[in-house]
């Protein structure tokens, strides 16, 4: 509803509405969530309540290191198109890498890079120093807690489950300032203003 250029086809819109108008509770993710519910459908019949998301325990900061991950590196995680914005993080990381020449920037998940990702690391100087990876469920804890710093771009999150993730395994995490992650990351987390790769770089650079 938000972003309808990236709706996906299996979105049941019409269905989404005759759900709510005919539940008898309501249970959001996030306050933002919330928000965003009351906004486009209007008050609702129902009690409406914010219950937020939780991690499993094995997600903590003495979680196993990945063999044969980078000693240092700046993490993301999840798909990168779109609203995601990875590419934010591309230039921030480019603009910073000469600062920091024993960091990588690992993308776990997404699948692999495509042309124009590979291009654009290519422009910037920087694809010697960036990696794909697809890691198993299981492995994710032992990417989080042993990188430097967590990443997140995303302009548009009903809740962020990653964030969440990093923070349980220990890690420092910059985020968008959009939607539902300051919620998330609370005093917790660094901010950026979503597609300012400068501002992010800024932000990187005090954690590295």
């Amino acid at each position: 509803e938000r972003l309808p250029d990236t709706r996906r086809r299996l979105d049941l819109l019409t269905l989404k509405r005759r759900y709510i108008e005919s539940a008898d509770h309501v249970i959001c993710i996030s306050q933002s969530t919330k928000d965003d519910l009351l906004e486009l459908y209007g008050p609702e019949k129902a009690p409406t309540t914010v219950v937020h998301l939780g991690v499993d325990e094995r997600f903590n900061p003495n979680a196993k290191r990945i063999d044969g991950f980078p000693e240092q590196y700046v993490l993301y995680v999840g798909h990168r198109g779109q609203y995601k914005d990875a590419t934010t993080l591309m230039r921030a990381f480019a603009s910073i890498a000469l600062d920091f020449p024993d960091h990588t920037l690992v993308f776990a998940g997404g699948g692999p890079l495509s042309r124009e990702e590979r291009s654009l690391l290519q422009s910037l100087g920087v694809a010697a120093r960036t990696t794909q990876i697809d890691l198993p469920d299981e492995a994710m804890p032992g990417a989080y807690a042993h990188s430097t710093v967590f990443a997140f771009p995303s302009r548009f999150e009903g809740f962020g489950l990653p964030v969440l993730e990093a923070m349980a395994c220990g890690t420092p995490a910059v985020l968008a300032r959009s939607t539902s992650l300051p919620e998330v990351g609370g005093a917790a987390a660094r901010y950026f203003t979503p597609g300012d790769h400068e501002e992010l770089a800024e932000q990187l650079a005090v954690i590295l």
